[in-house]
């Protein structure tokens, strides 16, 4: 079972500060970080038009953990996210967007 994180939680923000995120992709096709993009890209519109939180499955040495979070913004490299917390796009393995 995989550890669902809040960005609200002083603790999991703790939790997430602590992971070592890999510098290769999680993902193995381009297709898939194409798909990755789209949906940080759709996630970020969400979250201006309504305040929208997803659940992004990260991936790092040790783990996989579930953040729920809002995303402010997205990059090439990194994403912004609630609470000023930023994090790698190449550790997210799946966005979830509330439809």
């Amino acid at each position: 079972m995989i550890t669902t994180l809040n960005i609200h939680s002083r603790y999991d923000l703790e939790t997430l500060a602590r992971m070592v995120f890999k510098t290769q992709d999680v993902l193995n096709t381009e297709k898939e970080r194409i798909r990755r993009s789209a949906s940080l890209l759709k996630a970020a519109v969400l979250d201006s038009l309504s305040k929208m939180e997803v659940v992004l499955t990260l991936e790092d040495h040790d783990s996989q953990k579930r953040l729920r979070s809002r995303i402010i913004a997205t990059g090439n490299d990194r994403v912004m996210l609630d609470k000023g917390v930023s994090i790698p796009v190449n550790c997210i393995k799946h966005i979830e967007v509330p439809s």
